[in-house]
């Protein structure tokens, strides 16, 4: 199911319907990115209906999101956000979308939006971790991540961006190796992550 199906279901919103969202962003490299198999079934309610033009607006957002229109994608989700203060969502596309053309204070400012309406949305707080592991703030990054996988253990897009952020940007290679043999344990299939896996161990001399 994708973001689209959001709005028209208007009560619930759950990490499947944010799946599109994780494959948008990006985490430490360009080469590590994660996939939608790596989220589990966790659901996050936000219990609000919502206008069908609204509806309509959010759709077309999404839409342009994902054919990489981030400006244009920028203008409709802030017609959204105008319309109906309540969802999360919205401002977590708009977070995505000024992250991908580089303006991180803004991304920043929307996902925190998102983060007042749900704390403790694991797609919102790991999407923060990522714009703030891009301005260099890596432990805050770590908090972030942090707190996703204590919330919610089987959200691994957190544990697989904290792993890198360990492995590549703080050089805490027990942490990468924790992480992405957490990481392994529910997705043993991904080959990428148990190359880095072999490799962090292999510098830290753990066998």
């Amino acid at each position: 199911m994708s973001v689209n199906a959001l709005y028209d279901k208007g009560l619930m919103i759950t990490v499947g319907l944010l799946i599109l969202i994780v494959l948008l962003s990006s985490c430490a490299s360009t080469e590590k990115k994660v996939d939608s198999d790596a989220v589990r079934d966790i659901e996050i309610k936000e219990e609000y209906g919502v206008d069908d033009s609204v509806n309509e607006l959010f759709v077309q957002a999404v839409e342009l999101l994902n054919q990489k229109k981030y400006e244009e994608s920028i203008v409709l989700l802030k017609q959204v956000t105008e319309k109906s203060h309540k969802h999360s969502a919205p401002y977590v596309n708009l977070g995505i979308a000024y992250l991908k053309i580089g303006k991180i204070e803004e991304s920043e400012e929307n996902f925190k939006k998102a983060l007042a309406i749900n704390p403790d949305h694991p797609v919102t707080n790991n999407e923060l971790g990522i714009a703030y592991r891009k301005s260099g703030r890596f432990e805050e990054a770590r908090t972030l991540y942090q707190h996703v996988i204590n919330k919610y253990p089987l959200f691994l897009p957190a544990r697989k961006n904290l792993g890198i952020l360990c492995d590549i940007f703080i050089k805490d290679l027990n942490c990468a190796i924790e992480q992405y043999g957490a990481y392994l344990k529910l997705k043993p299939e991904d080959e990428k992550v148990q190359i880095w896996l072999k490799d962090a161990k292999r510098r830290a001399g753990v066998k």
